[in-house]
């Protein structure tokens, strides 16, 4: 996600809808009420008319224990898509260079393949119902974030040439390589650092990110303590990310710290 500010090359259509109707973020902002719906019948959620938090297990004929292998995966999912969006976003640099250390060596667009797996992963925490909304959701996310992707390398294709062709021949666009690709540059530039995180505005979106996953996690819990905790952790997630801001601000010089 690094060219969303490189204004040269032409756009294609499919490229202006997405981006026009904002359709990368409605996306992501969809996975956690779609989550809290499929966590009907399992807590604090009971709605006659919507389809039961096991309803996919019990067509299959699944055991219980799929649902909490489901959850168990998508907690993975979530905590692995919170330390990439930090990875991805505290080492990006924009306008003035190729972006090609730190996550990047690995995956040219790893704050989107964080988007993809975060929300796949809130939903697999409703269990099966959730699991295949999932399925759906990512069916629907991928081609967005295609095109989206498609979008942003044909600016950053124009802007960095040859620096983008030795690059893109070697790093993956959405599914990392398990091997670094090896770079120039200083390896100190390719820790995360807080400075850059506020500089993107990451912290809050972060923070709201986590949010919704916990209050999956509320709804999905049959027993009171446990979401109670979940809820208050949600709660307090979600305060916390309109308050970041008012306390973390970009640094002035444009230098990360």
């Amino acid at each position: 996600m690094q060219a969303a500010e490189a204004g040269s090359g032409e756009r294609t259509a499919a490229y202006r809808v997405v981006e026009g109707l904002h359709l990368r973020q409605w996306l992501a902002r969809s996975a956690a009420p779609l989550a809290v719906l499929c966590t009907n019948g399992a807590g604090v959620l009971e709605v006659a008319w919507l389809p039961r938090h096991d309803a996919a297990a019990a067509w299959c004929g699944l055991p219980p224990s799929a649902t909490t292998a489901l959850r168990v995966v998508g907690l993975a999912l979530v905590a692995v898509a919170a330390v990439l969006r930090v990875q991805a976003k505290g080492v990006l640099v924009r306008r003035t260079t190729l972006t090609t250390h730190g996550a990047y060596a690995r995956v040219r667009h790893p704050f989107y393949l964080a988007a993809v797996l975060g929300g796949a992963g809130t939903l697999l925490l409703a269990g099966s119902l959730g699991a295949v909304v999932a399925v759906a959701w990512v069916a629907l996310a991928v081609p967005v974030y295609a095109v989206t992707i498609a979008g942003e390398e044909d600016g950053l294709r124009t802007l960095y040439p040859e620096a983008w062709a030795r690059y893109a021949a070697t790093v993956p666009a959405l599914l990392p390589r398990l091997a670094r690709a090896a770079r120039d540059g200083d390896a100190a530039g390719e820790r995360s650092t807080w400075a850059n995180l506020v500089r993107e505005r990451e912290p809050p979106r972060l923070l709201r990110f986590l949010a919704g996953a916990a209050a999956v996690g509320a709804c999905a819990l049959a027993d009171r303590t446990p979401a109670l905790a979940f809820g208050g952790l949600a709660l307090l997630l979600l305060v916390a990310s309109y308050l970041v801001p008012l306390v973390a601000r970009p640094p002035r010089d444009g230098s990360p710290a």
